[in-house]
């Protein structure tokens, strides 16, 4: 039997612990829980039409759908290259065979069920690992209360968007990163290398795990000599595999490896075109304090100030018992050290310029990325109330998930409508370009039937999918005949929608051949969408 460890919490405990009967139906417990709190909360959202109010969201279940949506006879490179660039591609690939079928495509459900099952596996990750760290179901069911009736969670894990899949693999890389930690097999190894590719392929924040994983298991290993480093090498070897591919991915398609991180759609390509708009923004770059204080502001917004004081509590009370007892090379030091990464990582990416936020109005859902680590915080903070007023913890414990419970009550008290992660996808309905483009679905579906139409799809996701079109007869941005259109509209062709300054626009003032036999049909009330129809 191997020596004790002593945890941040106090405790003493063997290193290697098989994972029990009694914690697997714990586990499962939680995610059926997780599973009807979260299911409960999309079919509310999803009567009211409010699943798939989010741009990004609707972007993701197009390339999803052309996935699955090619043309009669596309190649597989046709079909492969729909996957495009920035996005990563594991969140379009889980939704794919959901957005086959019509109904979940148009609605978002496709995305929204993707969600859902993150959320519950996210849930059970985050409870065993928090008993697992405190030896306490209490402190974990805390930690899970905190988590699971996140309002601004709550919310974003009915939408088709791909924080609620980040979550599941940043906990499930965590959760094995700590049972390899605990057990030093290679199979444990295995599954925390493959956790942390699968968060490498959802969403850039989880590329941060790559250096911290690496240096614990560099810092961890049982082995020595060329043994610990051949541990080192199959992690890195699993885990760094994702971003080795996704350099290749666009050098592929692109003839660019950074295309993600500079092109015309990445984050500094999308600031660049709307720097008008956007410039107000640009006062956190290269300056470290605005940003800092912006991205304090975003996790605040979206985990709500009972989680930060607990959370944020029990954080600093692992931190200081791991220096104070220099174990900070331990298993539980490093299972909070591997939290930390992804948020960090956002706050950098602001800095950097390579996102942009702004607190209550735009992208506040990337506070979410915190919420992990703070509710293992929380977590830890009901753990220490348990060690040091063992006489009255029931009561203090059940007073801190009752806070929990309380401020979740509140928010919601007139429905999702008080949370910022909603008004900021809702606002966007009733501005000037959400008309134009309803005004525009609703033309195509009384007009255009099962005729072929050419547009630029990056965006028209949402006018495509409620305007009864399908990616089968559109010529847009993915398709082998986009190109064409550069010399001559295909005869084919019957529709063209174009949208002012975008890519179709641009190839039509070249006046392509077979232009002149399209005529106007209808024009947007601001004229940012124009229809042109062949003539008879």
């Amino acid at each position: 039997m191997s020596a004790p460890d002593r945890s941040l919490t106090g405790s003493e405990r063997v290193v290697s612990v098989p994972f029990s009967r009694s914690r697997w139906e714990s586990a499962r417990l939680v995610a059926l829980a997780s599973l009807v709190v979260g299911g409960l909360t999309l079919a509310w959202v999803y009567a009211c039409d409010w699943n798939n109010l989010y741009g990004d969201g609707q972007a993701h279940l197009a390339i999803a759908r052309k996935l699955a949506d090619a043309p009669p006879g596309a190649s597989w490179r046709d079909r492969y290259i729909q996957l495009g660039s920035p996005w990563l591609p594991l969140p379009h690939a889980l939704a794919a065979p959901l957005a086959a079928f019509d109904t979940l495509w148009r609605t978002g459900l496709a995305g929204s069920f993707v969600s859902l099952a993150a959320f519950a596996i996210a849930a059970a990750f985050l409870f065993d690992l928090v008993a697992d760290l405190t030896e306490s179901k209490l402190a974990a069911t805390i930690a899970w209360l905190t988590f699971a009736l996140n309002p601004s969670l709550l919310y974003v894990q009915t939408t088709p968007l791909t924080e609620p899949l980040l979550l599941a693999t940043l906990l499930g890389s965590v959760w094995h990163g700590r049972d390899w930690m605990r057990r030093g097999e290679r199979s444990a190894l295995i599954a925390f290398a493959l956790w942390t590719l699968l968060a490498v392929l959802t969403r850039y924040e989880g590329w941060a795990l790559l250096p911290a994983g690496l240096g614990v298991v560099a810092l961890r290993s049982p082995r020595r000599g060329w043994a610990r480093m051949s541990d080192i090498a199959l992690w890195s070897g699993i885990a760094g595999a994702g971003v080795a591919y996704w350099l290749w991915h666009n050098w592929f398609i692109y003839g660019r490896p950074l295309e993600f991180l500079d092109g015309p759609y990445s984050a500094r390509g999308y600031f660049a075109r709307h720097q008008d708009e956007l410039s107000h923004l640009s006062f956190v770059v290269g300056r470290p304090l605005y940003a800092g204080m912006v991205w304090a502001a975003t996790v605040v917004i979206c985990a709500t100030p009972v989680t930060i004081l607990f959370g944020g509590a029990g954080l600093a009370q692992g931190v200081a018992a791991a220096l104070w007892r220099r174990r900070c090379g331990s298993p539980d030091a490093l299972t909070l050290a591997l939290t930390l990464p992804p948020p960090l990582f956002t706050g950098y990416s602001l800095y950097s310029g390579n996102i942009q936020i702004y607190p209550l109005f735009l992208n506040n859902r990337y506070g979410l990325v915190a919420l992990p680590a703070l509710a293992v915080g929380a977590g830890l903070s009901a753990a220490f109330l348990q060690r040091r007023f063992p006489a009255r913890h029931p009561w203090l414990a059940a007073g801190l998930g009752l806070a929990c419970l309380g401020q979740s009550l509140w928010l919601l008290r007139d429905g999702v409508y008080q949370l910022a992660v909603f008004q900021e996808a809702y606002r966007a309905q009733f501005a000037l370009i959400g008309r134009e483009r309803r005004a525009l679905a609703q033309f195509l579906r009384a007009e255009v039937g099962q005729a072929q139409v050419a547009l630029f799809a990056g965006d028209l996701s949402s006018v495509i999918a409620r305007s009864g079109l399908n990616y089968a007869q559109i010529v847009h941005e993915g398709s082998p005949s986009w190109g064409a259109l550069d010399s001559a509209i295909p005869p084919t062709v019957t529709w063209l929608v174009i949208g002012r300054g975008d890519a179709l626009e641009m190839k039509l003032r070249q006046r392509p051949t077979g232009y002149e036999a399209f005529s106007t049909a209808w024009v947007s009330e601001q004229g940012t969408f124009t229809v042109l129809r062949r003539n008879p």
